[in-house]
């Protein structure tokens, strides 16, 4: 048996969820993340669920808050919960205000708020945060 995280097991590059409609968003998650981490577009909630389900698994999810489907967020985010998905989840949101982040952060181990647009290198050194690689930056806050 491997003792590799099952997200790593087969592919050696980290899958990422990526629940979002706008196309420059994607692109520019994409040139963030790679290399190293295999970006899984899905326009929809009801399109990202069964991505869930590759092996390996994706090792986070990232969800854009400004997504046309977003009023399904909240079900989404439950099935997580039903699912017992271990990863952590990154809300997307340009409502966010790096405050509100940051008053956010005390309330979970697993959910992480980022604001979009991001700074060059932000989305990444979250995602690596949250999986564990590095240490949070000062500007990321945890919620």
């Amino acid at each position: 048996m491997s003792s590799e995280p099952p997200s790593r097991q087969r592919s050696g590059v980290i899958r990422v969820l990526f629940v979002a409609d706008d196309p420059v968003l994607r692109d520019a998650a994409w040139r963030e993340l790679s290399p190293g981490f295999e970006l899984l577009p899905a326009n929809t909630f009801a399109l990202a669920e069964p991505l869930l389900d590759l092996t390996p698994a994706p090792a986070a999810i990232l969800i854009d808050l400004g997504l046309g489907d977003a009023a399904n967020a909240a079900e989404f985010l439950a099935s997580l919960v039903e699912r017992d998905y271990p990863g952590p989840r990154l809300l997307l949101s340009a409502r966010f205000r790096r405050q509100e982040a940051a008053t956010l952060s005390q309330s979970s181990i697993l959910h992480f708020a980022l604001t979009t647009p991001w700074g060059v290198g932000e989305l990444r050194a979250t995602v690596e945060a949250a999986l564990g690689f590095r240490p949070f930056p000062s500007a990321v806050q945890t919620i």
